[in-house]
């Protein structure tokens, strides 16, 4: 019941978000604002695909332009990977504010031995005021985390999850690698919380 009512709030915020009447950036930037505070995403979201450990063996480039291999992270941290949108030509206000969730949280992934990397699917023109987008949401605090580029869709397409631009997912993946929470978006609004994503890793440390 509780997942039936999430995707209903899902369909009817994405509805009101896809459009806006206005496109100017003073309205976006608004749009974006309001969509931060309002956005509720799912309590009790539950792995809804099946994905193989071997298909997260992904690379991705920096802001720097440095090469980032999920495979540095095996035997050291636990990864919460969250893949956003990309750029549609505006900002999408539901990653915004996703991630701003996740920058005023970060310090309750760090307690659980996880290190958060958000991805950015497409060309990187658009990183740059994406990430000022969801630090203004998040009260100007800085990114604690890894911004990471997808710049050809090349780990979207390996995941299966290519809509429109990418489909909003996460995935948990423990220190050896496997695939412990794996959830795509059926809507761009249709994500898990922080709570949720904190309550699998802590899931994850009694589940060896």
């Amino acid at each position: 019941m509780r997942r039936s009512l999430c995707l209903m709030i899902s369909l009817v915020m994405g509805s009101l978000s896809c459009s806006p009447a206005d496109s100017s950036p003073a309205s976006l930037k608004t749009n974006v604002r309001r969509t931060s505070r309002l956005a509720q995403f799912c309590d009790d979201a539950k792995t809804n695909t099946k994905v193989d450990s071997a298909t997260v063996d992904l690379s991705f480039i920096d802001r720097k332009g440095n090469r980032v291999d999920l495979k540095e992270f095996r035997g050291k941290k636990n990864i919460v990977l969250v893949v956003t949108r990309g750029y549609s030509g505006h900002l999408c206000p539901y990653c915004t504010a996703q991630t701003a969730q996740l920058i005023a949280q970060y310090g309750e992934f760090a307690k659980r031995g996880a290190e958060v990397l958000l991805v950015f699917p497409g060309p990187k023109d658009n990183l740059e005021k994406f990430i000022l987008g969801a630090e203004e949401s998040a009260d100007n605090e800085s990114t604690p985390f890894p911004v990471l580029l997808d710049e050809n869709f090349a780990a979207v397409d390996k995941l299966g999850i290519r809509g429109e631009l990418a489909k909003p997912s996460t995935y948990i993946i423990d220190k050896q690698g496997r695939i412990r929470f794996a959830y795509v978006g059926a809507t761009i609004s249709d994500r898990p919380s922080v709570k949720a994503m904190l309550t699998q890793l802590d899931e994850t440390k009694t589940k060896r």
